[in-house]
């Protein structure tokens, strides 16, 4: 053994003298072996590699160090592209690991040197690219006594020039990240802005701010393209880690649109000149943080007319010129000039022509979804195909919303069925229209048209500093009904609702469910990819109760004092139509009025109250009114 340690000292020697000429790299002991990488010898990128890779390393690795040196202007990137290390712990702490050594202010490191994040495990288990924040980055490789034919990692490294992640905005003076964009004659109306020490990991306790400053006539466009926050299955509105994004000049204005976990290509559009973004970190594991780009637009009515895009028009819609097969029926519908409105299928209600393709493309601001409400419905579905659930080979509406900046189809409908309640998941969505042939018979369509801000829940009063939020207190009602977004409709996808129920002190809530449908499997977690409906005693997200999905109707559930929160969550995958329940404040300190049942589903026990008979009367009457209103 003494043997191999001092092969592999006197190999660790020979590399540092290849690798980098006259430097002096500190470790954090003595005990340490370096090896030193400050060039990548005219090539696109260097490799670098755990000791023996690719045959099983060695146990009683005391240290290790890969230190990567870059020129002044420039930043170190790593990428694992193999990586196996033993796993010990849940956090890497003890036996095999890796430590990441980020922020550096020169290429050295002791025993104080705290790490940014330790890795081991398989490559599903890390995050295989990692960035320095100045010129230095040190990985430490550490083995214990225990040999389980692992094999480590290999991995390149490049040198980035830094420029390529400055702020486009002025800092300002006297914080330590807040910055402005104004929008003057000289200046950008469009550049990047990123997270502090992007693309390295941020600093923790950190809170910043970038104000847009538009002309009176301008609109701002933010697109996050990367955001890497910390990874928790958790709400926003309970992560320690998030981007608010408000729809004015401070802190004080509407929020529409909140960021945490892992999202790409999510885009905000301000109603006015201003909008102000916020980036708050508390947790003790940094992430990378984001990159986004930002956009002055000048808005002009004309081009955004909710016409066809040719002429003439009839009735909205362009019939087929003659000696033209192709009809021109595409329509731009923005907010800017109506709020809500009526699109057809050309020639409605007559028969539509033939091979046709027409496109609905919407466009909000703001918070602002799209509800999409078919009043007719009548395509022809042909009888010569084996028509399937995407409705292949037959007339067709597509509905489209995106998704990580991408045009995502979520759903088709053909024949004759009227398709459900829809809405998008933000300001945009396009709906297409395609036929095949057509009878002297066949309608086709007709919809109506919204943009709402409330996501289509009328009740409770609206918290403006939350994307969709909803407040219920007792001193103004004590009794009604709450429901997902859109419903009876389907669920917009990518949404997180809060439904915040305030009472006295001597009161506490009871919820009972009419309706149920959140797409899921239990234990309704991000690794079964389920949407869920959580409650809560406390603000905080430690006091939660168990989470609540699929088609089964949640027992009655009550809170144990006069706060309670629910909150409602829907990712890209799936959607349902959600739920609708039924609120009331009772009196906690009269037990006479409450027996306590046993709630079978969850096999613990809940209270329901003498006034159920009430309830169940009181529910009808607001299922009748519903039905008829829909």
């Amino acid at each position: 053994m003494c043997l191999k340690l001092a092969q592999m000292a006197a190999s660790t020697l020979l590399m540092c003298l290849q690798f980098s000429l006259f430097m002096t790299v500190k470790a954090v002991n003595a005990g340490c072996h370096c090896i030193v990488y400050d060039s990548t010898f005219g090539k696109d990128y260097g490799v670098f590699t755990s000791p023996n890779w690719p045959v099983p390393y060695e146990d009683n690795i005391n240290c290790v160090l890969y230190t990567f040196q870059a020129e002044e202007g420039e930043i170190v990137e790593v990428t694992f592209d193999e990586f196996d290390v033993q796993k010990s712990s849940l956090e890497c702490h003890l036996g095999d690991y890796v430590r990441l050594f980020l922020h550096l202010e020169e290429a050295a490191v002791n025993h104080k040197t705290q790490e940014n994040s330790i890795l081991c495990g398989k490559i599903a288990d890390i995050d295989q690219r990692h960035y320095s924040s100045g010129q230095a980055l040190i990985l430490e490789f550490h083995t214990d006594w225990r040999q389980e034919n692992n094999t480590g990692f290999r991995g390149t490294y490049r040198f980035l020039n830094r420029s390529i992640y400055l702020t486009d905005g002025d800092p300002l003076h006297g914080t330590s990240c807040d910055y402005q964009f104004f929008r003057g004659n000289n200046s950008r109306s469009k550049g990047y802005f990123f997270s502090p020490l992007y693309p390295s990991t941020y600093p923790r306790n950190v809170k910043c701010a970038y104000h847009f400053m538009g002309k009176y006539n301008e609109r701002v466009t933010v697109n996050f393209e990367n955001v890497r926050l910390q990874r928790e299955d958790l709400s926003c509105l309970g992560s320690a880690d998030k981007i608010s994004v408000h729809d004015g000049k401070d802190a004080r204005s509407p929020v529409i649109g909140e960021l945490c976990n892992h999202q790409n290509y999510v885009e905000f559009v301000s109603t006015g000149p201003d909008l102000y973004v916020e980036f708050k970190s508390q947790t003790q594991f940094s992430g990378q943080g984001f990159k986004a780009v930002f956009q002055f637009y000048e808005e002009n009515f004309n081009l955004e007319s909710n016409i066809p895009s040719t002429e003439p028009q009839n009735n909205g819609l362009t019939l087929p010129i003659s000696g033209e097969s192709r009809v021109h029926c595409d329509m731009w519908i923005s907010s800017s000039l109506e709020k809500n409105g009526t699109f057809t299928s050309p020639n409605y209600p007559d028969p539509y022509p033939s091979d046709v393709h027409c496109i609905y493309h919407f466009t909000g601001r703001g918070r602002e979804r799209i509800q999409v409400i078919f009043t007719d419905f009548d395509l022809l579905q042909s009888l010569h195909s084996n028509v399937n659930r995407d409705c292949e080979g037959t007339d067709v509406i597509e509905i489209f919303i995106k998704i990580n900046g991408k045009k995502e189809k979520i759903r088709s409908f053909c024949g004759k069925a009227l398709p459900p309640q829809l809405m998008s998941n933000g300001p945009t969505m396009t709906i297409e229209f395609r036929s095949n042939n057509t009878l002297p018979t066949t309608r086709g369509f007709q919809a109506l048209y919204k943009f709402v801000n409330d996501f289509g829940i009328n009740v409770g009063t609206q918290d403006q500093q939350l994307v969709c939020g909803f407040l219920f207190n007792s001193h103004e009602q004590t009794n009604g009904t709450f429901y997902s977004p859109n419903h009876p409709g389907l669920y917009p996808r990518n949404t997180e609702c809060h439904y915040f129920f305030i009472g006295t002190k001597s009161e506490k809530v009871q919820v009972t469910f009419t309706d149920f449908d959140v797409e899921g499997v239990t234990p309704c977690t991000a690794d079964t990819a389920s949407d869920y409906l959580e409650f809560f005693n406390q603000p905080s997200e430690i006091t939660k109760l168990p989470r609540h999905c699929g088609l089964k109707k949640p027992g009655t559930i009550e809170s144990e004092r006069d706060f309670f929160r629910v909150t409602f969550r829907s990712n890209s995958r799936f959607d349902g139509t959600g739920f609708e329940a039924f609120y009331q404040f009772v009196n906690k300190t009269n037990p006479s009025s409450t027996k306590r049942i046993r709630d079978s589903s969850r096999n613990t026990f809940s209270y329901q109250s003498s006034y159920l008979l009430t309830t169940a009367i009181f529910l009808q009457v607001i299922k009748i009114k519903r039905q008829l209103v829909s």
